[in-house]
């Protein structure tokens, strides 16, 4: 990997949280472009992103937090940016430590409170273990978050292989014997790790389950469930 790519690559998770300077973040997305490894790496972490604000019921922190946040972090980073070698001119970024650090902070602002409040209310939210086809997937695990309303369920994943060249995963729910789409796609990380938020509500569902199809998804299963979790 070269130097001027590995500085694009740490810039990933800030520019997915809106962190990086308006200039900085017009040069970052023209890399996008011709760069499918950071076109990938900036999906994986907007499926975990998305999947983490579905988790909890969403609950509005105050601006100041966010800001008092970020002006720790450009802080920190100027002084790092600071104490280097000067060398020929470059734009400003986060290290990956920083990104990551503000990455975890500026999402845990909404979904951190959410949970606090979720588990003082007594949710009842409880974890249902997937049935995994281990032919498909020896290592493979998963688990659904379910939330006493049966609302806004989360599916997170471990072990899964890849779903194959210009495939995702794709969930379904069974209604009445019949699959149908439940509107949510992922892919999987080098580890086999993903997750998956699924929305609406699963009162009348009796099983999840997940398949590989091809990308963008699919109206009807083309193959055997990978994993299924049965609700009912």
């Amino acid at each position: 990997m070269s130097r001027d790519h590995q500085q694009y690559e740490e810039n990933v998770g800030a520019y997915l949280l809106g962190a990086l300077p308006e200039l900085e973040s017009e040069v970052f997305e023209r890399h996008l472009e011709v760069c499918p490894d950071c076109r990938g790496e900036l999906d994986e972490l907007r499926v975990a992103s998305d999947a983490l604000s579905r988790a909890v019921e969403p609950v509005q922190p105050p601006p100041e937090l966010k800001a008092s946040l970020m002006k720790i972090v450009w802080a920190e980073s100027a002084t790092r940016e600071a104490a280097k070698p000067k060398r020929h001119w470059s734009l400003p970024r986060l290290s990956p430590a920083f990104a990551a650090a503000a990455a975890a902070c500026v999402l845990a602002i909404g979904v951190g409170i959410g949970v606090a409040i979720s588990q003082l209310g007594g949710s009842g939210t409880k974890t249902i273990s997937a049935l995994v086809d281990h032919s498909r997937a020896p290592s493979g695990a998963a688990t659904l978050r379910l939330p006493a309303s049966r609302k806004d369920a989360l599916l997170t994943v471990q072990g899964l292989p890849s779903p194959g060249a210009g495939k995702v995963y794709e969930v379904w729910v069974q209604r009445g014997g019949a699959m149908e789409p439940a509107g949510s796609l992922f892919s999987v990380g080098s580890g086999g790790s993903g997750s998956a938020a699924i929305p609406g509500s699963l009162k009348d569902v009796q099983a999840v389950a997940v398949t590989a199809e091809r990308d963008g998804g699919a109206l009807k299963p083309t193959q055997t469930p990978v994993l299924t979790v049965k609700l009912s």
